[in-house]
């Protein structure tokens, strides 16, 4: 090869500058280097393991805290696998479910798949007691990993060895324990003889009763009672020290930290671990009315017809159907059953064991017959505090019901329960007092239900609503879930949803009692003239079998994501007695003119309260006063048997209660302004709203400021209907005041600044400030109010809003609004700037050789 030609010094002179700009370009290139590979090489994928690499490694198909089912998968692989587009399916084909795009699982990392009910947009099927999760890759047919049970793990399902086993405990993202070591066998009790189950209710208000069968008292203190499931995975309820049970006695367990199902079994231990006694029921099976144990200490089980806590046991298909004491006395059998049943020779008894009348002998009762014995007929009559007991021939106890004062009517069976009757009927049907009331009015709406929360966001409980209007015309929404406690702020979103206000966590803020203790069960929620919020609390949760009618009012403005109390009132003595799952349900704070129609003087008070009770269906106006006493003003009567919510029109001086869909979303009106004050006007289900769910919040769009006589109503489904519990539909309603349009006068138009196509970094604090959202009608703001550029506003401390950019928006939805994952840079100005810096260079270069 020719050497090349040594360069003159004029050559070394000319080139140097061209030389200088050709370093020039490979530096901007340099530069531009890692900014392009931002934009180039950022969507790409590091090299993938193989699908084999991914193994289901936990499954929790019953979780023991309440939970929702989850299944876990592991990496066991060196690199990560996409796992866009597989399938995860259980034993059933047809339910499959797709895991989501851009699901990428990296090595050695568990990621866990959850049920959509706890997370939205998880699996939707639920897994069985004997079922099998299984991973299939995209197409649908190749089988990655499956992983099959036969029951409900105490804890959760790992592999140990290849093996499915029980866990030592529940390690849900991270690495497994252990395989599970149930408890070592106790020694037997020496009373395991003396103490059986002998009834069990598995729905509504759960309860276990155990009996003392021996002839000597038993110390049950520390005795416990588990359902199917063991410790550590089930906190046990556990009888209180000192509690003795005689020969005979019952001890009853209510508000059990566990939940009895279907299929599901009671079991009582001695403190020192020995499983003395047990009731299970059938598969997919409730024990309900009530699971019950017959023929003493060691009789059959069967399911019963009626539910006798803390009673003597209803054995056989013959009930005691409804006895009166007052007037003509009488019993009244009924058969329960599908076949025919001898009575011959079956006694009739009161409380006094002399007193006996016995069937004559041919005495059958047909299916769904009844059998009455009333006056001379039954021998003796019934007093005030007595009872009446059915016996068969040999003495063993079928059936007893029993009083402690005459009843207005009588005492009937009805839902499984003895209560009394709406008017006695001898010989007929029980009156229950369940028939629906006459509904005289529509309630005609524009047809427009919409759901206003995201899919999955409160599950079920959410109970209480009330709508505030702030000084400034916007709105809040106040909700409450009862089961877990929690109070939330919610305001209207740009999307027309309900969100949590800035600085609200999810779910809303824990509340708790006065004194700094317990778990409020709040069914209703209303704002104060004060500016407090008030609940309506049935009970605590931590005691769910122990009715508490209590009013709590709060003062949110409070620091932190736990609120407690400021006031209490205990309406225990003030308001009737209820269960503990049927006490007060809605609230709504009142001014005090609201009260001036009631027919009773109004005694001065902190606030002015109208409350509902489920039990008796009534509203009551209470005046609550300082210190925590509270005044009943007066009791409206309802036509409904059970009332769920309550909301107050200032304008019109209306008072609204609704039911549920128990009573198939029955309202009822009180126009406040007339004497006496009455329930003025009873109306159907709303137009358009289905039959099943179960709205137990309501609240109403002030009528002044409605809109064509549309006014907003919002409901709380508390059954969380298809995943959704916050609905919204329009009412139309006479009351309305059609509000005056105001069209605002056009002003100046904008002069152009510098922030307005030259780039907005470069307005500065003299930028225009974000708008504030501007609610339409029922405060949900219109799609071209409330936001900047499509981000939604948030509400900063002292009221001010401000632009926002959620996580979605620099995460998961990078690739669609132009941001790099994990990054949160913009991917269009990294781009930009590599290329100015690329231009740069080759400028220099073009310059170079124009020289």
């Amino acid at each position: 090869m020719r050497p090349s030609p040594a360069p003159s010094p004029s050559d070394v002179a000319v080139r140097r500058p061209a030389l200088h700009r050709l370093g020039a370009l490979t530096g901007a290139l340099a530069l531009s280097a890692p900014l392009v590979s931002a934009v180039v090489l950022a969507p790409s994928a590091p090299a993938f393991a193989a699908p084999a690499d991914v193994l289901i490694s936990e499954v929790e198909s019953d979780d023991p805290d309440g939970g929702e089912d989850w299944i876990e998968l592991v990496n066991t692989g060196a690199g990560p696998v996409d796992l866009s587009g597989w399938f995860l399916k259980d034993d059933d084909d047809a339910r499959d479910w797709t895991i989501p795009a851009g699901t990428v699982i990296v090595a050695g990392e568990h990621l866990v798949l959850d049920h959509a009910e706890a997370v939205p947009g998880g699996f939707d099927f639920g897994l069985g007691k004997a079922d099998i999760a299984r991973l299939f890759a995209a197409d649908g047919t190749t089988l990655i990993d499956s992983f099959a049970w036969t029951e409900h793990a105490p804890t959760s399902y790992i592999v140990i060895d290849g093996e499915v086993t029980a866990s030592a405990e529940v390690t849900k993202g991270s690495a497994n324990s252990g395989p599970y070591v149930p408890p070592p066998a106790a020694a037997e009790h020496p009373d395991a003889e003396a103490i059986r189950v002998t009834e069990v209710v598995s729905e509504g208000d759960d309860r276990a009763e155990i009996m003392n069968v021996s002839d000597r008292t038993i110390d049950l203190s520390a005795w416990y009672l588990l359902d199917e499931k063991d410790r550590p995975a089930e906190d046990p309820a556990v009888v209180p020290a000192g509690t003795e049970l005689a020969p005979g006695e019952r001890y009853l367990f209510q508000g059990m930290p566990f939940g009895l199902g279907k299929g599901d079994q009671a079991r009582i231990f001695a403190p020192n671990g020995d499983l003395v006694d047990a009731a299970k029921w059938p598969e997919d099976t409730h024990a309900f009315p009530s699971w019950q144990r017959c023929g003493g200490g060691e009789g059959e089980f069967g399911m019963s017809h009626v539910l006798t806590p803390g009673a003597p046991n209803a054995c056989g298909d013959v009930v005691i159907n409804e006895t009166n004491s007052s007037g003509d006395d009488f019993v009244e059998l009924k058969n329960l059953g599908s076949e025919p049943v001898d009575l011959s020779g079956h006694r009739i008894l009161d409380s006094d064991d002399e007193h006996v009348h016995t069937l004559p002998a041919g005495t059958v009762l047909a299916p769904g017959a009844l059998l009455l014995i009333a006056g001379d007929d039954l021998g003796y009559g019934l007093g005030g505090e007595d009872q009446v007991r059915l016996q068969d021939p040999d003495g063993t106890l079928l059936g007893q019901v029993s009083w402690t004062e005459h009843v207005t009517e009588s005492n009937a069976l009805c839902g499984g329960e003895h209560v009394p009757s709406r008017a006695a009927t001898p010989g007929e049907e029980n009156d229950c007092g369940t028939a629906e009331p006459v509904v005289t009015t529509a309630l005609p709406t524009d047809g427009d239900l919409t759901a206003l929360d995201d899919a999955g966001e409160w599950g079920e409980d959410l109970s209480g609503l009330d709508l505030q209007t702030l000084e400034d015309g916007s709105t809040v929404l106040w909700g409450v879930n009862n089961d877990a406690g929690q109070i939330s702020r919610l305001v209207p979103a740009p999307d027309g949803t309900w969100q949590q206000s800035d600085g609200w966590p999810t779910g809303g803020k824990h509340t708790l009692f006065a004194d700094g203790t317990g778990e409020p069960d709040g069914e209703g929620v209303s704002v104060g003239a004060d500016g407090r919020i008030y609940l309506s609390v049935e009970r605590d949760n931590a005691a769910k079998g122990t009715s508490r009618n209590t009013v709590l009012a709060y003062d949110t403005n409070a620091e932190g994501d736990v609120l407690t109390a400021v006031s209490e009132w205990d309406l225990t003595s003030v308001l009737p007695a209820t269960s503990a799952n049927g006490g007060l349900e809605g609230i709504e704070m009142v001014p005090v003119h609201a009260f001036a129609q009631l027919g009773a003087e109004v005694p001065d008070a902190e606030a002015y309260a109208f409350v509902v009770l489920e039990d008796t269906g009534d509203v009551y106006a209470l005046a609550l006063q300082s210190g925590g006493d509270a005044v009943l003003v007066a009791t409206l009567p309802s036509p409904l048997p059970g009332l769920m919510a309550l909301d107050y029109d200032a304008a019109s001086n209306i008072l609204w209660a609704f039911a549920d869909e128990a009573l198939d979303g029955v309202s009822v009106q009180y126009q406040l302004g007339g004497a006496p004050v009455v329930a003025s006007a009873v109306f159907a289900r709303a137009d358009g709203m289905p039959a099943q769910f179960a709205n137990e919040g309501v609240a109403l769009e002030p009528t002044e400021v409605c809109t064509d006589g549309v006014r907003r109503a919002w409901f709380a489904d508390d059954a969380d209907t298809d995943g959704y519990a916050l609905r919204g539909i329009g009412l139309l309603d006479p009351a309305c005041e059609r509000a005056a349009e105001v069209t605002p006068e056009p002003g100046p138009a904008p002069e152009p600044g510098a922030g307005d196509e030259e780039g907005d970094e470069e307005a500065g604090e003299d930028a225009d400030p974000v708008p504030a959202p501007t609610p339409s009608d029922g405060g949900e703001p219109s799609a071209a109010s409330g936001a900047e550029g499509g981000r939604p506003v948030a509400e900063a401390p002292g009221g001010a809003q401000v632009s926002v950019s959620t996580d979605d928006e620099a995460g998961s939805e990078g690739a669609r609004s132009g941001v790099l994952a994990r990054t949160g840079v913009s991917a269009a100005a990294i781009a930009a700037t590599a290329l100015a810096l690329v231009a740069g260079g080759f400028w220099l270069v073009r310059r170079a050789r124009l020289a």
